[in-house]
């Protein structure tokens, strides 16, 4: 086959021109994305009951619906928060489900539960999440100058003009948007007006809603025609609502005599303030099959036409996620320069060839072209992590070819012709590379069985490899062959060369190895108990480091941003909480810091994190001083803490998209306590006191849920029996006095706008002794001698699970033994048999995580076991290879132990990485082995002579994975710092991995075969 093919070399190069014009072509074609359009296997179920409080919503709504959503087939998990006016239902599924079948189950489930619901509960929302809607950027938008009416008007821009403008663009899917503030009517009576025409707020609320009503329409026959007739009675503005008539004593009166009817914004809740101003935040979020690069082009096209057409409007991007991916890319450029020069070097000055390190430097990128046609064919796009996949790959890409070539170079020194040992060469070494890249390979695919998100996740890493070793495989032995053969058919131009370089060479006499290696190899056989003694020792400090090392889900990530979230832990209103935000911002203008600040409750659909309340605020902080971010993060903390004692921070660095999928966030141990009678929560004053025993008894520092303040008003039957008030009516009077009703829609037109029917805001002891109601005997009565008012401190948030509400205790530092930590809170609970105790939290879910990455080794080991079984015919020979794997491995933690890394999903990648390619060269050398013993040499013989053969062979492949790699361990960026755990362990091993290569794996043939 290999002769048949350098003997037409014009067919073999066009037929490959055309395969790399086809690659050229699917690169502009594949979607460019920051990570795989994967489903997140989570449904949210959000609640909205404004004016209730979190017990009530928990009571009436969030429970029935947890006992109907909880039994959703493949449902994993189910959590429930509940707080005043809102609740969120988490529904996390098992991995591997369908999540839009998912969907379907959980919008009927909840159709069942709403039969259980009070009348009045709108329909929860219900959202499905993937990675595709994670936002790629923001965009923040603020008028010069605006008071509330002209923010309305802004607000409508933004949402009706450069919103659907954007959202228009083919490249984006959704524009989330939250800070705009909406109109409404306010009708406000005039009391002392009311109570002398013996009239009250609820005749005006009843004349509202009688004259905007609409009757549909109505068909009638009229001779031959046939006509649809509209009856409508709809309020359509402000001048139909002041116009509209009550009738009192016999006489009309307008209700513009008996109300002022004005438009103001709706009471704020939430707003995001930017430059010390209001403003809009738009978060884009992308199609899934859509170039970032497009994307971010095309919105910024469309805010340069919004800034000519709007000049008083302000805008700038931010947080653009686009340059991890612009990073990963130029990640890519510089490790296929750096490969390429590293692989010209060694090659320069091992082989001493001119020829061979241009035939490596094509061979790369030309098997990255054949990459991109088979992603276009396998459908993957381009992201961070399947470029990561490709980024590591480039140096496995360099070992095929580097193989090939030496061994072509090995038989031409040994007097056979250029097309012989051409042909040779290559059929020689087609065996083992396919072997070796099978065993690459048989450790990646075990990977996509990574229970969880880390499996889909890293689906298109282990793809992208495998592509990229194929594609470089195909290159290797069919390409390189020819074009080695075409280019050195010119005897005279290359012999010119060739002896020029190695006159030049011969004088620096730079990397004469095999001296070098015969002496190693002479020692070794003469102390063969002791060496093989000292490698089977290296195993005592893996397993000591794989003990000690610190375990986590991911590495941390250098950032210089962060975010603080405030709760200010009083019961302060909206125009409170902003006052104390911008007071933040103006003191953090003298670090030249970017603030934006989410005030209170927040609009956006797919942003969970910033579920806020109205006090309650999150700002985030670019600094673009260069004082230490430790240091201003202390500042700021003081500063807080000094104006506000009371408030409860949280300072942290912004959420990574790795984060973000995987939920990073939950503590190491979290305590769910129950009432075992009728599985309720506990009272608050049973959690203080159990909380006060596990701080005096267990010393560990814990924290449990906040707790608030609020006014209980009940009502005193008696008394209301005794006045002849119907609770009907002292309902109406309290709804009216302390927040307007709604007692319709005017739709203008354009917009739907509520009408509200209430007083000006005032404060809630004031309205209560000052406030009255009419009895059924149109006389007035102080609401004071009806009700009582009471001061409670009750739970903010009330949490649930599969198993109900409970209460959730949180350890705040980090036990040294956490099993035993665990063994004691078992024992401490035994005291209190009225509590159910359950735990849960970070430890357990990296315990299983690991647990699933060691299955995954294993099976990776024993894939390998039975590829190299198949090539060599032996049971005996693949366990040599699979030996060398765990003495490795100590190389591998001690880099990480070097670097202060951790154990962690990427080094534990890295790891099974590194088993598979740290095989290669031992395959080389085993296969040359057995070749020359059934040629007849003996074994003592034969293993020296292979050594010798495949000795280039393998520093040549060791050194370029290795060293395409260093560039990643001082890189910058989240890129780096994902891959540096990886590519640790792989320099690690493999720097360890070619000693053992060298000498332990055929001292272990030696052993084996000495008595045969």
């Amino acid at each position: 086959m290999i002769r048949f093919l350098i003997f037409r070399p014009v067919a073999v190069v066009m037929t490959f021109i055309a395969v790399l014009v086809l690659g050229l072509a699917t690169m502009g074609l594949l979607p460019v994305s920051l990570m795989p359009d994967i489903d997140i296997p989570e449904i949210n179920v959000l609640i909205n009951r404004p004016g209730e409080s979190a017990q009530q919503i928990e009571q009436t709504i969030v429970q029935p619906l947890r006992y109907e959503l909880n039994q959703t087939a493949d449902l994993e998990q189910i959590t429930s928060e509940s707080k005043d006016g809102k609740a969120h239902i988490r529904l996390r599924f098992k991995y591997g489900a369908a999540i839009d079948y998912a969907y379907i189950n959980t919008n009927e489930k909840v159709d069942l539960a709403m039969k259980n619901l009070p009348n009045n509960v709108e329909r929860p929302a219900i959202i499905k999440a993937s990675a595709a809607d994670l936002p790629v950027f923001y965009i923040n938008l603020w008028p010069a100058h605006a008071d509330d009416q002209q923010f309305i008007e802004f607000s409508k821009l933004t949402q009706y003009i450069l919103a659907k403008r954007i959202e228009q663009l083919p490249e984006v899917a959704m524009v989330d948007m939250t800070g705009q503030s909406t109109a409404e009517l306010l009708v406000e009576p005039q009391e002392l007006k009311l109570q002398s025409l013996g009239l009250s707020p609820q005749n005006l609320i009843a004349a509202i809603e009688q004259n905007n009503t609409s009757l549909g329409s109505v068909t009638v026959n009229d001779g031959h025609y046939r006509f649809s007739l509209r009856v409508a009675n709809a309020l359509k503005s402000a001048e139909d609502v002041q116009a509209i008539t009550i009738g009192v004593g016999g006489r009309l009166i307008p209700l513009r005599e008996l109300a002022t009817v004005t438009l103001r914004s709706q009471d704020r809740e939430g707003a995001f303030i930017t430059h010390g101003q209001q403003g809009i935040s738009l978060a884009i979020i992308k199609q899934s099959d859509a170039r970032m690069e497009a994307v971010r082009t095309r919105v910024q096209e469309e805010l340069a036409r919004f800034a000519q057409e709007y000049p008083q409007v302000h805008s700038e991007m931010v947080r653009d996620q686009t340059s991890l991916l612009e990073y990963a890319i130029t990640n890519l450029q510089s490790n296929l320069l750096i490969g390429g020069f590293l692989a010209f070097l060694v090659l320069f000055f091992f082989l001493k060839d001119p020829l061979s390190p241009w035939l490596i430097g094509f061979s790369v990128p030309l098997s990255l072209v054949v990459s991109f046609l088979f992603f276009y064919l396998c459908k993957l796009s381009l992201n961070i992590v399947s470029l990561s996949g490709l980024i590591l790959g480039v140096g496995m890409m360099i070992d095929n070819a580097i193989i090939v070539i030496d061994n072509i170079s090995f038989y031409l020194k040994q007097g056979q012709t250029l097309a012989d040992a051409c042909v040779k060469g290559t059929q020689q070494v087609i065996t083992p590379l396919i072997s070796s890249m099978l065993t690459t390979c048989a450790v990646f695919v075990p990977l996509v069985f990574i229970n969880g998100m880390a499996g889909a996740l890293f689906y298109d890493q282990a793809l992208a490899i495998t592509i990229g070793l194929t594609a470089s495989l195909i290159v290797s032995i069919t390409l390189i062959p020819v074009l080695f053969f075409v280019m050195r058919k010119n005897d005279r131009m290359y012999g010119k060369w060739a002896n020029f370089l190695g006159r030049w060479l011969q004088k620096l006499n730079i990397f004469e190895a095999e001296e070098v290696y015969e002496q190693g190899f002479r020692w070794v056989f003469r102390h063969r108990r002791i060496v093989f003694l000292t490698a089977v020792l290296l195993l005592i400090p893996a397993v000591w480091l794989a003990w000690t090392l610190p375990k986590s889900q991911f590495p941390t990530f250098t950032q210089h941003d962060f975010e603080l979230q405030i709760d200010w832990n009083e019961r302060i209103n909206f125009d409170e909480n902003s006052r104390r935000v911008q007071q933040l911002e103006n003191w953090a203008a003298q670090f030249e810091s970017g603030v934006d600040c989410f005030v209170g409750t927040q609009n956006y659909l797919f942003h969970n994190a910033l579920e806020l309340e109205i006090s309650q605020a999150h700002l985030y902080f670019a600094p673009q001083t260069k004082v230490p971010l430790a240091q201003l993060q202390s500042r700021l903390r003081t500063y807080i803490l000094q104006n506000w004692p009371l408030a409860q921070l949280e300072i942290q660095s912004p959420k990574t998209v790795f984060e973000q999928i995987f939920d990073k966030e939950e503590p190491l141990l979290v305590l769910h306590l129950t009432l075992n009678a009728g599985n309720t929560i506990p009272p608050w004053e049973r959690v203080q006191e159990i909380t006060q025993l596990l701080n005096r008894k267990l010393s560990l520092a814990t924290t449990t849920p906040q707790t608030e303040t609020y006014l209980e008003i009940s009502s005193l039957a008696d008394r209301m029996a005794l006045y002849h008030v119907s609770p009907e009516a002292l309902q109406n009077r309290l709804q009216t006095a302390l927040n307007a009703v709604n007692s319709g829609t005017l739709y203008t037109g354009r917009e739907y706008l509520p009408i509200m029917v209430g007083f000006p805001a005032k404060s809630v002891r004031e309205t209560l002794a000052n406030l009255s109601v009419v009895n059924d005997q149109q006389v007035e009565v102080p609401l004071s001698a009806l009700v009582q008012v009471r001061t409670l401190e009750d739970y903010k948030v009330l949490y649930g699970q599969k198993e109900g509400a409970f209460v959730p205790i949180y350890l705040e530092t980090t036990p040294t033994k956490p099993e035993e930590t665990i063994a004691r809170l078992r024992q401490f609970f035994t005291q209190f048999p009225d509590i159910d105790l359950r735990l849960s939290g970070s430890y357990f879910s990296n315990q299983t995580l690991i647990v699933n990455l060691i299955v995954v080794l294993g099976i990776s080991l024993l894939l390998l076991y039975f590829i190299l079984a198949a090539q060599f015919e032996s049971l005996l020979q693949p366990l040599i290879l699979l030996l060398e794997i765990p003495i490795d491995l100590a190389g591998a933690l001690f880099m990480l132990w070097l670097w202060g890394g951790s154990i962690n999903l990427m080094s534990m990648i890295g790891i099974v990485v590194m088993g598979g390619i740290v095989v290669n060269d031992s395959i080389l050398k085993v296969d040359t082995i057995n070749m020359l013993r059934a040629e007849g040499m003996p074994l003592m013989q034969a293993i020296e002579e292979a050594g010798k053969r495949r000795l280039k062979a393998i520093i040549m492949t060791s050194l370029t994975t290795i060293l395409s790699l260093v560039p990643v361990l001082w890189g910058e960026g989240m890129g780096s710092e994902l891959q540096r755990p990886l590519a640790l362990t792989v320099i690690g091993g493999m720097t360890l991995g070619t000693l053992v290569s060298l000498y332990f794996v055929p001292l272990c043939y030696y052993f084996i075969y000495r008595k045969k």
